[in-house]
């Protein structure tokens, strides 16, 4: 109708009412942006607030206890980080992304995943393991959004901080690997390399007709086939040669390198101080020599040498590599929960053991364990020609 009045009017033909409406629909559209924009942002801003990440008991419970007695909390200046500074990032995107994931924590609360203490300590390390390796993904990327090396006076640090942190800026390093538990703590790394022994000692209870055997641990050996009176030691990944099989015992060789001079030890490779038997009495007097060398390195002599003697066979398996997945979840457990763990061929094989020494303090290793964790080390390291299975 309006278009015939138009006409007859003598006006030009165009649909000032679709104009009119269409600014208006894009008006109300803008202010439907806008307030949803509003309540949006608002939304966001309380999911990122502490207060509203602790309204889960699990968060509360747990982790919240815990970060209020560390300095991120409670400090000299004041400043606070909150639970979405370390675990939010601050650009849109990624902040996104962060709530699409975050959703199966809330899948996780309703189904009661770590409704109790006990079941949240048993899943401890795998929440841990998530954000550490989510962290390393991002160069840290929360941890930078207050931290920067650029703006950090070095000298002014305490001494661990001054002697780290130009390391680390050196080798690229990222913030997580070295500060892992400072805000929560730590989970018992123990469990995966403790149940990979649990399966090498099942592994090493059942009989096994192979010719080449490693210990799991350290074992007895003994000069004769009554197991009685022990002649040393030998240490675990040994590689023994099965000479003869009677009743719970085996006689076996122990090939290796002695230095002249050390009687009492056999060395895995001449020149390095990875230590195959320790032996005492009959026999060291046991030990067969069948070439001498000098180390074109040291001048030191040292001698191929071969003992045999007896040991009890509930601790051997024929599989090294069982061995040493066990080492290696041994390593990454006990270095990596500190600092990032440099890869083991990183270092020399007589570098090894100063470096543990220096470290041992610090880690939850019983001597047994350690004693295996350098031999591990130093059977991997840089300059060592991997043992033959």
């Amino acid at each position: 109708m309006l278009r015939r009045l138009w006409k007859r009017l003598g006006q030009p033909v165009f649909t000032p009412s679709a104009r009119w409406g269409a600014g208006i629909l894009v008006g109300l559209g803008m202010c439907a942006g806008l307030i949803f924009w509003g309540m949006f942002s608002v939304t966001l801003d309380y999911t990122n607030t502490t207060e509203f990440c602790i309204t889960c008991h699990e968060m509360h419970d747990n982790v919240y206890e815990e970060y209020k007695k560390t300095v991120h909390f409670q400090n000299q200046s004041g400043v606070r980080a909150g639970c979405a500074d370390c675990h939010v990032a601050k650009s849109l995107g990624p902040k996104l992304l962060a709530k699409v994931k975050a959703s199966k924590d809330v899948w996780g609360h309703l189904t009661g995943v770590i409704d109790t203490r006990e079941k949240f300590e048993a899943y401890r390390l795998t929440m841990a393991e998530r954000v550490w390796k989510h962290m390393e993904s991002t160069d840290s990327r929360e941890c930078r959004s207050c931290h920067s090396f650029t703006a950090m006076t070095v000298d002014q640090q305490k001494g661990d901080a001054q002697k780290m942190h130009p390391t680390a800026i050196k080798d690229g390093e990222t913030c997580i690997s070295c500060h892992k538990g400072i805000a929560h703590t730590l989970p018992d790394m123990s469990g995966g390399y403790k149940k990979l022994f649990e399966e090498l000692q099942a592994l090493a209870a059942t009989e096994t007709k192979a010719d080449i055997l490693y210990p799991i641990q350290e074992v007895a050996i003994y000069a004769t086939g009554d197991l009685a009176a022990t002649g040393g030691t030998i240490l675990p990944a040994t590689k023994l040669t099965v000479l003869e099989r009677s009743g719970e015992g085996l006689r076996v060789r122990i090939d290796g390198w002695q230095q002249e001079g050390v009687r009492s030890a056999i060395y895995s490779h001449m020149g390095k101080r990875v230590i195959q038997a320790a032996l005492r009495g009959d026999l060291i007097e046991r030990i067969q020599a069948s070439e001498t060398v000098t180390d074109p390195d040291t001048d030191i002599v040292w001698h191929k040498v071969s003992v045999d003697g007896w040991v009890k066979k509930n601790a051997l398996i024929d599989d090294l590599d069982r061995i040493w997945s066990y080492g290696s979840e041994l390593y990454v457990a006990t270095c990596n929960s500190c600092h990032k763990a440099p890869t083991a061929d990183h270092n020399l094989a007589n570098q090894w053991p100063g470096i543990l020494d220096a470290m041992k303090r610090f880690v939850a290793l019983d001597d047994k364990q350690f004693r295996f964790l350098r031999k591990y080390l130093q059977l991997h390291a840089g300059d060592i020609e991997r043992q033959a299975h």
